[in-house]
């Protein structure tokens, strides 16, 4: 079972606040994270330390508590095999929705950053929320409030979006014992352990304390933890191994199959290509090249229509976007190259900023999910979102939005 994975912690102190957001920002030594790949992380919002740190402090009322929570630090992945088999642009479909889904909460304005790391093991997205109720009072216990509050969040957050991606919530009521971020992060890097047997002694209850007339001995749902976490030691490797090796035999699978697809093209094309000349024949292969991109755009954009329909149940901007979208199919006998994407892309770009999100946001959801978007390289689209304001309350834009602003 792929499960969506959700941990919190609080923070009440700045110091801890601006010592987590050095971790995020890559600002100090982080031994668990490739430094090649420290480029591939993605922030919404502040860039470093201290702009995170100023958004944070703004935020803050003018009278705090000397026991209050500052901040709720929050961190969302999925099971590593589950991360690992999507796709980037699956990976961050998820995160973008676990991201409305955390604004919608606790209201935009006080998410005052979010990122995404892929420099380490597991892809996964870290956020800061400043944790004010309706009367702009920092109340924690409103969100995180006992055991009840939490399981509730966990059943909310897996059903509007970790189950539209695939991924399932853990068992309710469990006996599995939660960790906190650090001890998260900690396993994530464990070293392998070598393979080996359970032993026999880990079967048998323990003596804990030995008495005149009767010793006391291990309870059975201790026995069964302890033989749980022994046989997790042991096998957690071979799950791991076993993982690797499928994500393997299907990147080879992926490439056999675009080798056999490319040899059926040129055995195709072989009898009109005989007798041209070298330049006849690079201008072939380049029309044939361009037919395939313009195949490859054609289906990323039937594949974004026929989403809406999910999406638009949904939540937050992503939903205010597909139903804006359905609504222009519907106008056009739901023939989706008849659709005007530019200016359904302008409308909701509008309304989503209408409704309190920020313009870097509604710009994001329309590429990220409009067909008329369909085919723009994610380099491209976050280079794009850098140029556009990300602060809430400002007015739309006054023209509309071309494609060539993704491109």
């Amino acid at each position: 079972m792929n499960f969506a994975i959700l941990r919190v912690q609080k923070l009440k102190a700045a110091v801890s606040v601006r010592r987590s957001m050095k971790h995020a920002f890559r600002e100090q030594d982080t031994p668990n994270a490739d430094p090649e790949r420290t480029l591939q992380n993605t922030h919404f919002g502040p860039q470093s330390v201290a702009e995170g740190m100023r958004a944070f402090n703004a935020r803050l009322p003018e009278k705090v508590r000397k026991n209050a929570v500052l901040a709720i630090e929050y961190l969302i992945t999925g099971s590593p095999e589950a991360m690992h088999a999507k796709t980037r642009s699956e990976q961050d479909r998820y995160f973008q929705d676990a991201l409305s889904w955390l604004q919608e909460r606790h209201g935009a304005e006080n998410v005052v950053y979010a990122g995404i790391h892929r420099d380490e093991t597991t892809p996964h997205m870290y956020a800061y929320v400043v944790p004010l109720d309706e009367r702009g009072k920092l109340n924690c216990r409103h969100f995180l409030g006992g055991a009840k509050a939490l399981s509730q969040m966990q059943t909310d957050f897996a059903d509007r979006v970790g189950q539209v991606h695939g991924l399932a919530r853990g068992i309710e009521n469990s006996k599995a014992r939660h960790v906190t971020i650090k001890q998260y992060y900690a396993a994530l890097e464990r070293p392998k352990l070598e393979h080996g047997r359970l032993p026999v002694e880990q079967l048998k209850p323990r003596v804990l304390k030995k008495g005149l007339l009767h010793d006391t001995v291990e309870a059975p749902e201790r026995v069964a933890e302890r033989i749980t976490e022994g046989v997790k030691r042991f096998y957690d490797p071979i799950l791991r191994e076993a993982s690797t090796a499928r994500l393997e035999r299907q990147r080879a699978d992926n490439m056999a199959s675009l080798a056999k697809a490319k040899d059926e093209t040129l055995r195709a094309l072989k009898p009109l290509t005989e007798g041209l000349e070298p330049a006849q024949l690079q201008e072939l292969a380049a029309l044939a090249e361009q037919k395939r991109q313009e195949n490859a755009v054609t289906q990323e954009a039937e594949r974004r229509v026929k989403a809406l329909p999910r999406l638009k149940r949904v939540h937050g901007a992503v939903q205010t976007f597909a139903e804006m979208a359905l609504s222009a199919l519907k106008t056009v006998s739901d023939q989706w190259k008849k659709v005007d994407w530019q200016d359904v892309e302008h409308e909701a770009v509008k309304e989503i900023h209408r409704n309190g999100w920020t313009l870097r946001h509604a710009f994001r959801v329309v590429m990220e999910h409009s067909p008329g978007q369909a085919g723009v390289p994610q380099e491209r689209i976050e280079a794009a979102l850098k140029e556009v304001p990300d602060t809430p309350g400002q007015e739309p834009p006054a023209q509309k939005p071309s494609r060539g602003y993704s491109r």
